[in-house]
């Protein structure tokens, strides 16, 4: 019973930081808990890619895709001397997104039904857009910078994580 009361007052504040009230500095500073976002978002992106691909490739997609995060928190943490809150912040990126990304499971399959269902075309606007702003938040925090700024550097990585996944797995036109 421990471990579901750690989880669920691990979910509540993933949820809190979505909801912009916390941020990645209350998130405890646990390697438990980044091994647990990691798992949680694997298997998430990894069933929202499976909506429109095969499981070899959608592995692969995932294992790049945390790649990416990695080496993103990583990176901006280490220019900002704060290597020190990786695992929070890491843990953070992780878990929201998983969260997030729950909504659009159900949205994707709609758009695989219907791909001109302008409902659930602007739904995963807004969901994309929140998860813009949830990234820019938890960088914020991370940096201790202004949220212009997070902005900014979230959009980057949303951009250049787009890219280079774009790059890495092209989408084949349907046939």
């Amino acid at each position: 019973m421990g471990f579901l009361k750690t989880m669920y007052a691990y979910l509540k504040l993933l949820f809190n930081v979505c909801l912009f009230k916390k941020g990645p500095h209350e998130i405890p500073h646990s390697k438990q808990l980044l091994r647990l976002s990691t798992i949680a978002y694997a298997l998430i992106s990894y069933l929202l890619i499976l909506l429109s691909s095969d499981s070899l490739s959608a592995l692969f997609q995932v294992a790049t895709e945390l790649i990416i995060t990695f080496s993103f928190a990583a990176l901006i943490l280490s220019i900002a001397n704060k290597l020190q809150r990786f695992v929070q912040t890491t843990s953070t990126l992780l878990g929201t997104d998983a969260i997030i990304s729950t909504f659009a499971i159900p949205i994707l399959a709609i758009l695989n039904q219907d791909p001109s269902n302008m409902l659930a075309i602007l739904t995963m606007l807004a969901l994309m857009i929140w998860n813009w702003l949830v990234t820019a938040h938890i960088i914020r925090h991370a940096l201790n910078k202004s949220f212009s700024f997070a902005l900014g550097i979230a959009f980057l990585y949303v951009f250049s994580a787009s890219q280079i996944m774009g790059i890495l797995f092209p989408i084949s036109p349907a046939s």
